[in-house]
């Protein structure tokens, strides 16, 4: 019944989109249409959300095709979500818009059709090539002087607003999809200044920065801190991260040397955050990141609470407070020496046993993985996995496998790769173990001894740190 549900809205959306090109839209639609169709699908289902944590679930039909149908709609940018990734549509009344993207390559695949597209298109082509050019200012353009580099960027921020201006001239946009496009890649710019700035000068030669061009900060001038209407934009986002941090250094270390996860820095940026931001849900997005860092990279369970304290007296979000204090009691549970919680794993015949049954060697060593990743990504991490056990004969590594869907697809790739099935397992329930586990980074590895004590529960599977971990432990 649901499948042809879908079907004739798909129908329908088709019609639309024929009658609109034939119209040039002359009535606008009062209901708003976003479909489409996933490529080797991670999960049975997407999210679209307008703002962080309030969104509506859509589920894929049995060919992998989705229709939602808006008969009221606050128009702006919305995130998708298909785990693990997300990206940006631009839906405004009256709109019909398919999607179309692989999963193994999400952002390189995604293209947009229907009435809605062009904006769309336009969209995830700046965000692709904000990505290229991003990787060539390590490579190159960070080594130019600031005068050189200022104007480096001002050409390609040139060329970027000619082809926004063509593209302008061309299509029929809203002031609304015009201020989006636009801010889709100016932000981005902005970025690369503060982020120049910092690698520049960080936080000890702040008395060089009268070597920078008197304009090198103008475009300050232009940014609205409070701009709701952007506060999906990976650039603008990026952009506040990327100034509150240089912001914060430089205000509070007066060109001092200290740690970025210092308690005094991290208390200074939430100030600064709660003193210039008044836009709740920006400013709440903001305090919970800058929180979220804090404690996942703080080692220290006083500061931690500091933070957190902090934090609760500065937000009012209910969900971010209780996401925070469920973080920071995980985070104090995976200490060194405490012992590593309880988990229900899953082994290739679908038996359940505890985690903790698998510490028989000295040092065991749990990686992380997921289908949801690129298939080399997993691959590399199995090899080097295998390559550190055998250097280090002392320590055992398990595979873990965190994907909440496809169980039967995770027993068919162990055995089609030939991995050892008793080094491979799954969670029970992949949500909790992750939350409990803090499974937040891709290599992640936690080491644990035989008594069950916690080694270190945030190394990482390709560090140098890792290696001398393992060979300390062996030593011993």
């Amino acid at each position: 019944m649901l499948t042809l549900k879908i079907r004739f809205y798909i129908c329908i959306l088709f019609s639309l989109i024929l009658y609109s090109c034939g119209t040039e839209k002359e009535e606008i639609r009062e209901s708003t249409y976003f479909g489409g169709e996933i490529v080797n699908p991670n999960s049975h289902y997407i999210i679209l959300y307008r703002e962080y944590g309030k969104g509506d679930t859509i589920y894929l039909d049995k060919n992998n095709r989705f229709l939602y149908k808006m008969d009221s709609l606050q128009e702006g940018a919305y995130l998708f979500y298909h785990s693990p990734e997300n990206q940006i549509v631009l839906l405004e009344k009256g709109d019909s818009t398919l999607i179309r993207l692989n999963t193994l390559e999400f952002d390189e695949s995604l293209v947009f059709t229907g009435d809605g597209a062009k904006k769309n298109n336009f969209l995830i082509d700046m965000f692709l090539q904000n990505e290229k050019e991003r990787k060539n200012l390590n490579r190159y353009y960070f080594n130019f002087s600031p005068e050189d580099f200022r104007k480096k960027q001002q050409y390609l921020l040139k060329e970027r607003l000619n082809k926004h201006d063509q593209f302008a001239a061309k299509n029929t946009l809203s002031d609304l999809a015009k201020k989006i496009t636009k801010a889709s890649f100016t932000y981005d710019f902005y970025s690369r200044y503060e982020i120049y700035f910092y690698k520049h000068y960080g936080i000890t030669n702040l008395d060089s920065i009268t070597d920078l061009p008197k304009d090198f900060f103008n475009y300050q001038k232009e940014v609205d801190f409070n701009d709701l209407v952007l506060s999906n934009l990976y650039s603008y986002n990026r952009f506040l991260s990327n100034y509150l941090t240089n912001a914060a250094y430089t205000k509070y270390t007066k060109g001092g040397l200290i740690n970025r996860n210092s308690l005094g820095i991290t208390k200074y940026e939430i100030n600064l955050v709660d003193s210039l931001i008044d836009q709740p849900y920006i400013k709440d997005n903001l305090l919970r990141a800058i929180t979220k860092r804090f404690i996942l990279n703080s080692e220290d369970d006083i500061a931690s609470n500091k933070v957190l304290k902090y934090f609760l007296s500065k937000s009012n979000n209910k969900n971010n407070q209780r996401e925070l204090k469920k973080l920071a009691k995980a985070a104090y549970r995976l200490r060194p020496r405490s012992s590593i919680p309880e988990q229900d794993l899953l082994t290739h015949k679908g038996e359940i046993i505890p985690l903790t049954s698998l510490l028989k060697k000295p040092v065991t060593v749990f990686y992380f993985w997921s289908l949801q990743e690129h298939r080399d990504l997993y691959l590399k991490a199995h090899k080097k996995a295998a390559a550190l056990e055998k250097q280090f004969p002392h320590t055992e590594f398990i595979g873990i496998n965190i994907d909440e869907e496809y169980n039967s697809n995770w027993r068919r790739t162990i055995q089609r790769n030939q991995y050892d099935l008793n080094k491979e397992f799954a969670f029970r329930f992949p949500k909790c173990s992750s939350e409990d586990l803090i499974i937040y980074y891709r290599n992640q590895v936690i080491l644990v001894d035989q008594d069950g004590k916690i080694i270190n529960a945030r190394s990482n599977l390709f560090s140098t740190q890792l290696k001398e971990e393992l060979k300390q432990q062996g030593n011993l």
